[in-house]
């Protein structure tokens, strides 16, 4: 056969080469690849939650830049105390990189120590009785989007109204820091 001339598939062949197919070239393997999609850490921490049924889960923009917002917010040990009303005291105990491992005290005297991972606008921590995670993404010039949940798959649904509302008194807060 010349190169001139087309090719057809034998329909009785059971070989799936690319000749036996009727293509002469290599096939360009990126042409046919999947899609790669890159999602930003709210868009990331907004799938997380669906995934969770036992989480509440807040949304809002701050009228702050992300590197203001971030800054704050990535400063668990100081940070952590001004707008999260239940806890007395963060503590890193551990840092490798992104890695943290860090113990809580609430203001009832209550410790907890979680596994985070910490990087520029993500924040994601788990507990043996909760998790936590809070996400930034720039708005705009000035503007800050943030997300925030909390939960515990220890106590299901049970108590995600009281971490839906705890969230709601952590963002007044946060609000009147930023402003």
């Amino acid at each position: 056969m010349t190169s001139d001339e087309t090719t057809t598939r034998d329909s009785t062949s059971n070989d799936p080469t690319p000749r036996a197919l009727g293509i002469d070239r290599p096939i360009d393997a990126e042409l046919f690849a999947w899609p790669e999609v890159v999602l930003d850490p709210v868009s990331k921490m907004r799938a997380i939650t669906e995934a969770l049924p036992y989480c509440a889960v807040r949304e809002t923009v701050f009228d702050a830049s992300f590197d203001r917002v971030w800054d704050f917010i990535s400063d668990l040990e100081h940070s952590t105390v001004q707008f999260e009303r239940s806890v007395r005291r963060v503590e890193i105990l551990e840092r490798s990189g992104e890695s943290l491992r860090v113990r809580s005290r609430t203001i009832a005297g209550f410790s907890t120590e979680f596994d985070v991972v910490l990087r520029p606008g993500w924040c994601l921590m788990n507990s043996r009785l909760g998790q936590i995670g809070m996400a930034a993404r720039s708005e705009g010039e000035g503007r800050t989007r943030f997300i925030h949940f909390e939960g515990s798959p220890l106590f299901g649904r049970l108590l995600r109204p009281y971490f839906h509302w705890n969230i709601g008194g952590d963002f007044r807060r946060l609000t009147a820091l930023f402003a």
